[in-house]
C-alpha cells in the first residue's frame, strides 16, 4: 500500500491552527506543508489556484498538508500516494462571531481599532463556509461563484464533503487529531493554539456573543448563511432534510455592494 498523504481543509475559525502546528511538531517543516498564497497583486479570485506550488522538498518527504490557500488540484502532486482528507467543521453563527472577535483583538494588538459587527457582517462574504469551500477547495472563480445558482452551489458542497474521509465539529477536534494522526502515524494528542482566551488576555477585548449584538443583526446573520446552516445539518448533524432557498438577497445583490463596507471597515480600523 502507497504510503498516507494527509490533507487538512483548514477553514478560518474552525481549530486549524491546532492541527497544523500539531502536524508541524510532530513532522517538522519538511514533513508539513502550508503552501503560501499565490499571489499578493492581485485579488484571488481572479485565479483558479489560490496556492503557490512551490515546495522547499520533494514531495515524496511530505506527509501532511493544509492551510488556507489549498485547492483539491494539489492532490495532482502526490499520484503516487494514498491521499487522506480531513476538515473540521463550526456552526455557522458561533463560527462568524468567533471570526468577528478574532479580527477586532488582532487589529487591536496592532494598534489599529474595533468596530461594530454590523459592519464586519456586510462587510464580509455571504455563506463565508461555503464560498470558501467553493473557492478554495474547488478552486472556482469569482465569475463562476457570481453565476451559479445556490441548488448548484448545494450539489457541490455534497460533492466536497463526501469524498472527505474524517469530518469533525469543532468541539470533536482532540478525536479528529487522533484519528488522522493514526493514518499518518505520529502522536494523537494536540495542544491548543490560537485561541480566543490567549488573545483576550492580551488585549481586554470583551467577548461579543449572539445575545450581544442587535435583532437586526441577528435576524441578518441568518440570512446570510442558509447555505452555511445546510452544510452543517447535513454532514455534521447528520439531518438529510433538502436544501430549502431562503427568500434573502442573492450572493451576486451581497457581492456587489460588500467593496463599500470593505472601505468603511478599513477606514474604521485604521481611524476609528
Amino acid at each position: 500500500m502507497s504510503e498516507p498523504l494527509l490533507i487538512h481543509i483548514h477553514v478560518p475559525k474552525c481549530a486549524g491552527t491546532t492541527v497544523e502546528q500539531h502536524l508541524v511538531d510532530e513532522l517538522g517543516r519538511d514533513g508539513f506543508w502550508a503552501p503560501k498564497k499565490r499571489t499578493r497583486k492581485f485579488p484571488l479570485g481572479w485565479f483558479e489556484r489560490k496556492y503557490d506550488r512551490v515546495t522547499q522538498v520533494p514531495s515524496s518527504r511530505i506527509k501532511a498538508v493544509s492551510g488556507h490557500f489549498i485547492g483539491r488540484s494539489i492532490e495532482d502532486m502526490f499520484q503516487d500516494r494514498r491521499i487522506v482528507r480531513s476538515i473540521i467543521l463550526r456552526e455557522p453563527e458561533s463560527l462568524m462571531l468567533s471570526y468577528y472577535n478574532y479580527r477586532m483583538m488582532r487589529y487591536m494588538l496592532r494598534g489599529q481599532h474595533p468596530y461594530g459587527f454590523s459592519l464586519f457582517l456586510r462587510a464580509t462574504r455571504q455563506n463565508f463556509i461555503t464560498h470558501f469551500l467553493l473557492e478554495r477547495w474547488l478552486e472556482l472563480s469569482w465569475l463562476e461563484l457570481i453565476r451559479m445558482p445556490d441548488e448548484k452551489k448545494v450539489a457541490l458542497l455534497d460533492e466536497i464533503m463526501g469524498s472527505i474521509h474524517h469530518v469533525a465539529q469543532i468541539g470533536d477536534t482532540d478525536a479528529l487529531v487522533e484519528k488522522v494522526s493514526g493514518e499518518i502515524g505520529i502522536s494523537p494528542v494536540a495542544q491548543r493554539r490560537n485561541t480566543a482566551e490567549e488573545k483576550q488576555q492580551q488585549t481586554g477585548w470583551k467577548i461579543v456573543r449572539l445575545g450581544d449584538i442587535a435583532e437586526a443583526d441577528r435576524t441578518e446573520l441568518k440570512a446570510r448563511t442558509n447555505l452555511d446552516r445546510y452544510l452543517w445539518r447535513r454532514w455534521v448533524l447528520k439531518d438529510n432534510a433538502p436544501f430549502t432557498r431562503d427568500a434573502t438577497q442573492g450572493f451576486a445583490q451581497t457581492e456587489f455592494v460588500r467593496p463599500r463596507y470593505q472601505v468603511e471597515r478599513r477606514l474604521a480600523r485604521a481611524f476609528g
